[in-house]
């Protein structure tokens, strides 16, 4: 596969990942990582730490305040915008991104119950708690998307090369097919 990252690496110097809450960005970014020997930069991580010091769930976000949350998006972007390498992995990163055209970028989706059975599967929660959850999460940033950026949606399709329904495919067959869009983009 190595003889198909050179071209890429000359059009693109890194990959924006975004995607619903339990859509499998993260495994998709830890794949292709070990694919093109990339940096995975998981952004939810930085929004879990603030959540956790804050006393928050990551469902309660929205509870951190706006100029927190605007800071750590414009760091995020200017190292988006700076930093070669890397595969971004974050809700909002493929806005972020939107502008920079030498950033590859993918949205991926999935059916509501198939996000909820991997919620349930990787938090030991009952299928029914885990659909709650999930559900709750994605009110709950649909409201700090719209109050911080008036984006009716997380990810416009114009901002995106590749949008991927991960609800059926296995992630390396996904990374597959985002490796083929970046030869043919």
């Amino acid at each position: 596969m190595r003889e198909m990252v050179d071209p890429i690496v000359e059009r693109y110097h890194s990959l924006a990942v975004s995607g619903e809450c339990s859509a499998g960005k993260s495994t998709l970014c830890e794949i292709l990582s070990r694919r093109f020997s990339w940096i995975h930069i998981d952004v939810g991580s930085e929004f879990r730490k603030i959540a956790k010091l804050e006393g928050l769930r990551i469902e309660e976000f929205g509870s951190i305040p706006d100029p927190l949350l605007r800071q750590i998006d414009n760091q995020v972007k200017q190292r988006v915008e700076t930093e070669e390498n890397r595969i971004w992995d974050g809700r909002l990163v493929c806005f972020l991104a939107h502008n920079c055209s030498n950033i590859f970028k993918v949205y991926c989706v999935a059916n509501l119950d198939v996000r909820a059975q991997r919620s349930a599967n990787r938090n030991r929660l009952s299928f029914q708690e885990a659909k709650s959850r999930v559900l709750a999460r994605d009110n709950e940033e649909a409201k700090v998307f719209r109050r911080l950026y008036c984006l009716p949606h997380p990810c416009s399709r114009e901002w995106v090369n590749l949008r991927l329904d991960t609800s059926t495919d296995s992630p390396r067959e996904l990374a597959d097919e985002v490796v083929r869009a970046l030869t043919r983009d």
